[in-house]
């Protein structure tokens, strides 16, 4: 059996085709897929497939290039619907310093990505990393928030 383990259905690129592409999968031996959310809208779209789609499960969290806007509030909403049952993991969180080069900006990918590691910590559930030219952050920050 074939996982997708980390997927985005929920793209906007897939609007004109994704019930065929989905409904294509098990053709391919794909059994099973983790759609994983990259930001509020995202994981919204990726609560609606694991509605639609037996075989599509989630994880949910914002990606790095998309922190600048949260709010504590929106960690809330996160916890409450990782704790779903076909919710698997918080995800896709970490640090991406490519497309960033203000220190500003990488604090602020530093803290929501620490209070995400948090959030996992507090819903039980494993996590999806992303790290773009962030290495050493990633595994300190990781390091300090437990999550080795």
């Amino acid at each position: 059996m074939i996982i997708d383990t980390h997927a985005h259905y929920d793209d906007k690129a897939f609007d004109g085709d994704r019930e065929e592409v989905l409904a294509d999968l098990a053709a391919h031996g794909v059994r099973r897929v983790i759609n994983s959310g990259s930001d509020l809208g995202g994981c919204r779209r990726t609560l609606e497939l694991i509605e639609q789609y037996p075989f599509v499960y989630g994880s949910l969290g914002i990606h790095p290039c998309d922190t600048a806007d949260l709010e504590e509030g929106d960690m809330d909403w996160l916890a409450a619907r990782s704790r779903l049952e076909k919710c698997v993991a918080v995800g896709e969180i970490g640090l991406d310093y490519y497309w960033v080069e203000q220190e500003q900006q990488r604090e602020i990918q530093k803290k929501w990505f620490a209070r995400q590691l948090r959030l996992a910590q507090e819903v039980d559930l494993p996590v999806v990393i992303h790290s773009r030219d962030a290495a050493q952050d990633t595994i300190d920050l990781m390091r300090a928030e437990h999550a080795e």
